[in-house]
């Protein structure tokens, strides 16, 4: 019995207003890596769905960098750490950790010889460190700012230089190694510096700003040569890339990605996005076949020199997900901060649907539709056509063929489609809902659990109180029985119909049980906890269970089963997986 990892679909990018999100290209093996949250993600260009995630960090990542090799990573987070990490076994071995500064790594480059690493950002004593990958020790000293440091460049060819681009406006140029203060290059930029990058060959340096300025310096000397595009551009510039020698990219505030020729400084291509702040281009990496561009909404465009628009775009989430429901070969997921996601189960792909304005609470089928509902006080179906006003913050939602059922503290309130069918007050705070086709199952703050008719909301009876409060409540398909997980950790299974304890033995979770599911077969229950773990087990051999631990980083939100051997998962890392299990 075991449950084995069948796919990642990774977290979107962190972005954040007026803040350049660095993405990493590694061109031997065809793949990009980013930061999401606490983890780090590879993706191959041409599989994004193919991901693998790096969970090391315990503060925010900010950045990760591949070496030139392609067989490290350097990925750094808001507490200055800067972990170097093995990309091609499965298990990503971290190889060493350094306190780098004590504040947010910015930014982080290689050498060309994949040795020494270069870290940046808003540190108290220092903005930057420079170090050999290895043993961490000192390879210089990177001085001459004073405001933080928003991105760096090691020439990729020798002699290496060395580029520092900070808030303070500022280019600084290095002579190394051991990296050595040369030049302080000021003037050019009147505002923020976001980004720096060298040309494949060494002989140009490019820096970009929030002045919508872009500046071309002379590779080995650092010396100023010219600014292009001055005009161009109508909002902040965020990124730039090297497409080959010659060419270069942009992508700006104002929702376009330009393409430049360094030498005659020609505009020769602009791909435009619609003129929203989810629009904003915050990032950019060239790569072999396409241009990929990072919207300020997490998303991930695909461009191409001979196509208009994006050819491809990767979404998903980048809040935790805190809902799903699986409806044929489709998945639905919601996350903290209102999106909704529909996934295709078989390629990974996501499209959004229509969103709530804060947290998403839950899914449900009722009636031959699907309904939400979210901390906006909605209650309404995907395609909005029917929308409920909720009157106080909904804690749960769940149905049956005839009604939709939502929990608030104070009262259940059924809907038939949008029109109240019955409302009950309670006289306890209540935490946790179930709906069959004749029950509702209220938790209850104090412990206790309470079932209601599912026809006029009246009282019928209580059920043994747990040792905690209800999180979580299921009742099987046949409606026979009734499973509780509570904030303990702790599932307690009771036949319906008899009112009596099934088992209380399935304390196997450590944390608050977020999601509990059943199968088709009324026999196999999947459950899903804030102690990072899954756990599957059966009513008729409670002692038996298959887990997989740390299946997601600080949390799973919510389990689903696709089929009798397949289940997919939800949680705080922002990442939907999908697993296989062997009875």
């Amino acid at each position: 019995m075991s449950i084995t990892r069948e796919g990642i679909w990774a977290a979107l990018p962190n972005t954040a207003r007026g803040q350049t999100t660095h993405l990493s290209y590694d061109a031997k093996n065809d793949r990009i890596a980013y930061a999401a949250g606490k983890s780090i993600f590879i993706r191959p260009v041409e599989e994004p769905e193919k991901a693998r995630q790096f969970t090391g960090h315990l503060s925010l990542a900010t950045v990760a960098t591949f070496a030139p090799s392609g067989f490290y990573i350097a990925s750094g987070d808001e507490s200055g750490n800067v972990k170097i990490w093995d990309t091609m076994g499965d298990d990503l071995i971290v190889k060493g950790e350094y306190q780098v500064i004590n504040g947010r790594i910015n930014d982080i480059a290689w050498d060309a010889d994949s040795q020494r690493v270069i870290a940046v950002g808003d540190g108290k004593e220092r903005y930057g460190h420079a170090f050999t990958w290895d043993s961490g020790n000192t390879v210089g000293e990177i001085s001459g700012h004073s405001a933080q440091i928003n991105a760096v460049a090691i020439r990729p060819v020798r002699p290496y230089r060395a580029a520092t681009v900070a808030d303070d406006s500022a280019l600084v140029f290095y002579h190394g190694p051991p990296f050595r203060f040369d030049s302080s290059v000021r003037g050019n930029h009147t505002n923020f510096v976001r980004d720096v990058k060298y040309s494949p060959d060494g002989v140009h340096l490019v820096s970009v700003g929030s002045d919508r300025n872009i500046v071309v310096y002379d590779g080995k000397t650092g010396e100023f040569l010219k600014k292009i595009g001055q005009g161009e551009h109508q909002g902040g510039i965020y990124a730039v890339s090297w497409v080959d020698n010659e060419k270069f990219v942009t992508s700006s505030g104002d929702a376009t990605v330009k393409l430049w020729n360094v030498t005659s400084g020609e505009l020769l291509k602009t791909w435009t996005f619609e003129k929203t702040l989810e629009n904003h281009q915050v990032g950019v990496v060239a790569t072999k076949k396409y241009i990929i561009s990072l919207s300020f909404s997490g998303n991930l465009n695909y461009l191409t020199e001979d196509s208009e628009e994006a050819v491809k775009i990767i979404r998903g989430h980048q809040k935790s997900i805190t809902a799903s429901l699986v409806s044929e070969q489709e998945l639905y997921t919601g996350s903290y901060d209102g999106r909704i996601s529909k996934w295709d189960l078989k390629t990974g792909a996501a499209t959004y649907e229509k969103a709530h304005e804060n947290l998403v609470i839950g899914f449900t089928f009722s009636q031959g539709s699907i309904y939400t509902t979210g901390w906006d006080d909605k209650l309404q179906t995907l395609d909005s056509s029917l929308v409920a006003e909720i009157p106080s913050q909904p804690k749960g939602v769940s149905s049956n063929d005839e009604i939709t059922t939502v929990l608030t503290e104070e009262a259940i309130i059924a809907y038939k489609k949008d029109v109240v069918e019955f409302t009950t007050k309670l006289n306890s705070t209540a935490t946790a809902i179930g709906t069959s086709a004749d029950y509702v199952a209220v938790g209850f703050q104090n412990n206790a659990l309470s079932v209601y008719s599912a026809k006029d909301g009246s009282k019928l009876f209580d059920l043994p109180s747990g040792r905690s409060a209800p999180s979580c409540i299921a009742f099987s398909p046949n409606g026979i029985y009734l499973a509780v997980g509570d904030v303990s950790g702790k599932i307690v299974l009771y036949n319906i119909e008899t009112k009596e304890t099934v088992t209380s033995r399935w304390a196997f979770h450590t944390g608050r049980i977020n999601s509990i599911e059943w199968n088709e077969d009324n026999n196999h229950v999947v459950s899903g906890s804030l102690d990072t773990n899954i756990i599957i087990y059966q009513v008729e051999k409670p002692m038996k269970n298959i887990k997989f631990l740390n299946a997601h980083k600080d949390g799973v939100n919510t389990v689903q089963w696709i089929s009798s051997t397949e289940i997919v998962s939800g949680g705080n890392d922002a990442t939907v997986k999908k697993w296989s299990i062997k009875y």
